[in-house]
């Protein structure tokens, strides 16, 4: 406070300085709310556009003699396409959980192949993994049963260029 304010000032100083913080607390709840609404359409408009189904998973330990040199987790997804237009790519979060519901590991894909309207495809991909991450040692664990998984798809690119969803989406 500078020298020579009153209590009174002092007062008014610290209610205005309330009001000030209230009101950058409901503009931000406000800009939350509206980013969650946007959100929640988007996964709405995209649970009409496509099914995503985990097919399966397999830890590939290194094989020095065929020239691998990394541990890998093999992933397969599975895709349809249940909108009118072809699809050019699908952005999606994969998240594997525990038999608790915790997520053990999280990771963003992008599948790039087309898809007819109707039209299914498989995907596979394949992770690197470090034994001496506590995350990868979990992903090497993984036994059928014993996990699940989540996804949700967070972007979807037509054939004609138009998309649903946002590329940062989480």
């Amino acid at each position: 406070m500078p020298v020579g304010t009153t209590v009174g000032q002092a007062i008014d100083a610290q209610r205005q300085w309330i009001a000030e913080q209230d009101a950058k607390k409901a503009a931000a709840q406000r800009l939350k709310a509206e980013i969650e609404a946007k959100q929640a359409a988007a996964a709405a408009e995209l649970s009409k556009t496509i099914v995503l189904t985990f097919v399966g998973q397999r830890y590939l330990p290194r094989n020095l003699d065929a020239g691998q040199i990394d541990n890998r987790l093999s992933v397969q997804i599975g895709v349809k396409n249940l909108g009118a237009k072809a699809i050019k790519g699908v952005r999606l979060q994969l998240a594997f959980k525990n038999t608790f519901g915790e997520v053990i590991s999280k990771t963003p894909l992008s599948i790039e192949h087309a898809i007819p309207p109707g039209g299914e495809y498989v995907w596979k991909g394949v992770r690197k993994i470090n034994e001496y991450i506590d995350e990868d040692r979990k992903l090497m664990d993984l036994e059928d049963g014993q996990f699940s998984t989540e996804m949700q798809p967070t972007m979807v690119v037509y054939a004609d260029g138009s998309t649903i969803g946002s590329p940062d989406a989480n």
